[in-house]
């Protein structure tokens, strides 16, 4: 057992430099930050963040899935690690906490040991998940969960093949159970997060403990309508795509909103063809998401509606 005579504190305005210095990997004009997993400005990032492991004292991995992985060794050789981490990919649009103050903050809780001389008893494992904001498949490796036979299904935003984006970061489709861990290899698991939410701001709260993860489905749906003039084809003739879609949209926040298990859904993108003001819609797609719990009833009562 580790006993600790002093308090320590991270240093917090050294957290702070970290994170600015890796929001300007991929900052746009705008102020957004966008450094999609397998790009350029990915692979930029990870250089930095590895760098930042080294440098305070741990040994640095990467696994078949491409998860980045730093070792800060514990007293005991044989004891499952403590681990924390996060990713550090990016939306199209998205913030410098987002991800990279889970890597980060457990970043900086290392360096505050070495800088103390301390060891705990679990060696600590920082790890920076590849592609979470799209494939997930640093995530679902860990877990042991990927359909290996199916690599279509975890195409990265950047439109290039798995393999070969695990491949330019070091990581190997072909050898991607290796990147499976069990209890026998991680003791716990936290995760410094920013709030994506607006629920702690309207509680006035600092800090809060997550008491659950939404478990989630997404699914592609086509509607087919029939294309027509807009300006002389009669409203009680046409079959408009997007008119369905609006109602299957507003039928899926109905259902979320009357159950009282509280799901969240969400509509979050579509397409519509022929995609002309003077033409009737005649298809619409869009990809939902839903809570796992609503998936036996949510869709086939949004198309009875």
């Amino acid at each position: 057992m580790v006993v600790l005579s002093k308090q320590l504190a991270v240093n917090g305005d050294r957290l702070m430099q970290s994170i600015d210095r890796l929001a300007k990997i991929g900052r746009q004009p705008n102020g957004d930050i966008c450094r999609l997993a397998f790009s350029p400005e990915d692979l930029q990032a990870r250089y930095l963040v590895q760098q930042w492991m080294i440098e305070a004292g741990m040994t640095v991995r990467t696994d078949a899935a491409g998860n980045l992985i730093g070792r800060y060794e514990g007293t005991d050789p044989d004891a499952p690690a403590l681990a924390t981490g996060s990713h550090i990919d990016t939306v199209p649009s998205g913030g410098p906490f987002d991800g990279a103050l889970g890597v980060l903050g457990g970043i900086e809780v290392v360096r505050t040991l070495k800088e103390n001389n301390l060891r705990l008893r679990h060696p600590i494992e920082v790890i920076v998940f590849t592609d979470e904001e799209s494939s997930m498949i640093g995530g679902q490796a860990i877990a042991g969960t990927v359909l290996l036979d199916q690599p279509e299904r975890y195409l990265p935003k950047i439109n290039q093949p798995i393999e070969s984006c695990l491949e330019k970061i070091g990581g190997d489709w072909s050898q991607l159970p290796s990147a499976r861990r069990t209890r026998a290899d991680i003791a716990a698991f936290v995760e410094l997060h920013v709030e994506q939410g607006c629920v702690l701001e309207r509680k006035a709260q600092a800090i809060g403990v997550v008491q659950g993860v939404v478990g989630m489905q997404r699914h592609l749906i086509t509607i087919h309508g029939q294309p027509n003039h807009a300006g002389t084809t009669p409203m009680d003739m046409r079959q408009d795509a997007l008119i369905a879609a609006a109602k299957v949209i507003l039928s899926v926040q109905a259902i979320a909103l009357e159950q009282p298990s509280q799901p969240v859904a969400t509509v979050g993108y579509l397409t519509v063809a022929p995609n002309a003001m003077n033409i009737v819609p005649g298809t619409r797609r869009a990809i939902g998401s839903i809570c796992a719990t609503c998936r036996r009833w949510c869709w086939s009562k949004c198309w009875r509606s």
